[in-house]
């Protein structure tokens, strides 16, 4: 690579790129159309596990997916998992690929394309860089049990054994979290976004080969200029006396989504006037239609354009989940001038700066209702932290093109500038 050529970098997405993708696709999309949109000197093609159609974003930017070649949903065994990714220890047309590239980034430690992309540094001595995005070993812990859960239904006595003598989720857990270090350890740089991760990569890095990653918004899409309120109503079937909730998500236990239909049934039994709105598609959505009935709109994939509308025209977001590292729909919604309701567990708030648009909830279903009677109770609280959100979203979320040029891009030319160096 001579200076005056643009980095080539492989962002590597070990998930299946579609319309109902969660944050993770979704960022990385994002941060590849700010690269095409943009004059950085950089080359970038952002490959996601999946047999979709290649796009070129422009003349330095594209899309590629690539096949697994064992993916997860060969597991028909298994209860339920909110995405499919590649178990293989090795992806082979991935390998030849990687050979052009003067920076590979991983965004998991885990599965196929992290892997491949460590052998291929370790023989080729090409850079490789990673990002925290999802928070795998908690997540393998909620749904290693809930698979527990279901294959040993008939058997409580081996059920029991498994979970609380075996320990079998915490254990698989602690085993995802030895690989992601593992693979940290193969990495010049790490990028994070909550404190947890930044310690977790500056025990095994060092201080100075971890930086922070913020997260990004298309301010264009989401936005106060959003709201149709009285659209959303009649769309809906909402009456206009009405305080209406989003919750924008996969409709599953990994994101918490029974503590809020609890919630709501609480709420709706003592008569407050709440509706809610799920947005996203997963096994719990028919068990909100059943115990929420007409005060529940369950809408499954929600596109971005209608996404910015909801947020823009509601009273608040609910972020049940207490497994974050981040939070797009939080950014997104704050954009849009909407309240947030988040775990306080999940770490969230912190992330925004615990902005008064935000109220951190703690844990259980009673602490989520009382969160909400309260915000029901108050419009002078739902005009304050309404208020509170416009003006973070004005001024302190950063851009897509800021995350890319300002986060991104110096840690890779870094690490290609040592990678060169030292070849010299």
């Amino acid at each position: 690579m001579r200076s005056s050529e643009p980095l080539r970098v492989a962002a590597l997405v070990d998930l299946p790129r579609r319309a109902d993708s969660g944050g993770h696709v979704k960022c990385w999309e994002r941060l590849a159309h700010a690269a095409a949109d943009s004059r950085v000197p950089l080359d970038l093609t952002v490959y996601f596990a999946g047999a979709g159609a290649d796009e070129v974003l422009g003349p330095h930017t594209r899309l590629r997916h690539l096949p697994p070649v064992f993916g997860t949903a060969n597991l028909k065994f298994l209860s339920y998992m909110p995405d499919t990714t590649d178990l293989a220890p090795w992806h082979g047309a991935l390998a030849r690929e990687l050979a052009q590239y003067d920076v590979i980034h991983t965004t998991d430690g885990f599965f196929a394309f992290a892997q491949t992309a460590a052998k291929v540094s370790r023989e080729q001595g090409i850079p490789l860089a990673t990002s925290f995005h999802t928070d795998t070993p908690s997540y393998t812990r909620i749904f290693t049990r809930q698979t527990i859960e279901k294959l040993t239904g008939r058997w409580p006595r081996l059920q029991r054994k498994l979970i609380d003598e075996w320990n079998v989720p915490e254990r698989q857990g602690r085993s995802m979290e030895r690989k992601l270090a593992k693979h940290i350890r193969a990495c010049r740089y790490a990028l994070a976004t909550r404190p947890e991760d930044q310690a977790v990569a500056e025990n095994i890095l060092g201080a100075g080969r971890v930086k922070p990653l913020r997260l990004g918004v298309d301010k264009a899409m989401f936005g106060a200029h959003r709201a149709d309120r009285a659209g959303v109503l009649r769309d809906h079937g909402i009456g206009p006396d009405r305080i209406v909730a989003l919750f924008v998500g996969r409709v599953d236990i990994g994101k918490n989504v029974y503590t809020l239909i609890e919630a709501a049934e609480q709420l709706i039994a003592k008569g407050a006037p709440l509706h809610l709105i799920i947005a996203g598609v997963g096994p719990a959505a028919q068990d909100a239609r059943l115990r929420l009935g007409a005060h529940a709109s369950l809408l499954g994939y929600v596109n971005s354009e209608e996404l910015a509308r909801l947020y823009a025209s509601v009273d608040v977001l609910t972020l049940t989940s207490e497994v974050e590292i981040r939070s797009m729909v939080g950014g997104e919604a704050l954009a849009c001038g909407c309240p947030v309701l988040v775990s306080e567990k999940s770490g969230i708030a912190p992330l925004f700066d615990n902005s008064p648009a935000m109220q951190a909830v703690k844990s259980g279903a009673a602490n989520w209702a009382a969160a909400l009677g309260d915000f029901i109770a108050s419009a002078r609280k739902r005009d304050l932290m309404r208020m509170a959100a416009i003006d973070y979203g004005e001024h302190f979320l950063a851009s897509w093109r800021d995350v890319l040029a300002v986060d991104l891009l110096p840690v890779w030319r870094l690490a290609a500038d040592e990678t060169r160096r030292q070849a010299a």
